[in-house]
């Protein structure tokens, strides 16, 4: 992926609000082997990190163990744009909008149940906030045995990418005209595209 300028300069709490509102995302680690491994996982973030639970023996997790550099993203697709509603000729107009971070990271497992407990709580905190399961405790018959098959990870973010790409390299007029047309074919993604890209009108 290319990072030009016009569509990285997204300001920090923008990119904050954006990836908090994602229910999922992406992790990739590297196989012994070289080969890259992807995983699509709930998440929780705390300042300056993220994390997640996995199955012990999850691919994912036994690459972290032994190479715990890995990448976390999430992502947002929002629509294909014909290359016709900007250019009547040029093919190579066509584009896809899409709102992308990726957060570059080192990952900590932990096998401990006591620290996968904990990790829970703060993933049923998110997910289920109205409650409606019994509390989450190590020494619970109900929770001991998936508790001992679980690891919990824990992303320290070194870097952050960030690639909002929303027509910003075409002129107010034309992403006007686009947001027009996305509003008018009305796909199920198309609104949510159009108040993105109106966003980012001066």
């Amino acid at each position: 992926m290319i990072f030009h300028a016009y569509y990285t300069g997204v300001p920090a709490d923008a990119v904050d609000r954006f990836v908090d509102a994602q229910e999922l995302g992406r992790l990739i680690s590297v196989g012994e082997d070289g080969t890259p491994h992807v995983g699509l996982y709930p998440f929780v973030r705390s300042e300056g990190a993220v994390d997640l639970h996995l199955v012990r023996e999850d691919e994912v997790a036994v690459d972290l163990r032994a190479r715990p550099r890995c990448v976390f993203e999430v992502d947002e697709v929002l629509g294909v744009i014909p290359s016709y509603w900007v250019h009547q000729e040029y093919g190579g107009s066509g584009t896809a909008d899409h709102r992308t971070v990726i957060f570059e990271c080192v990952a900590t497992v932990l096998d401990d149940p006591a620290a996968v407990a904990a990790q829970q709580v703060r993933l049923m905190a998110r997910y289920q906030p109205e409650g409606g399961f019994r509390a989450i405790r190590p020494d619970d018959p109900l929770y001991g045995g998936a508790l001992r098959q679980l690891t919990a990870v824990r992303l320290a973010v070194q870097g952050v990418r960030t690639k909002f790409k929303l027509a910003q390299n075409r002129s107010p007029e034309t992403r006007r005209k686009i947001i027009q047309l996305l509003r008018e074919r009305g796909r199920p993604n198309d609104g949510r595209a159009a108040e993105a890209l109106e966003a980012t009108l001066p």
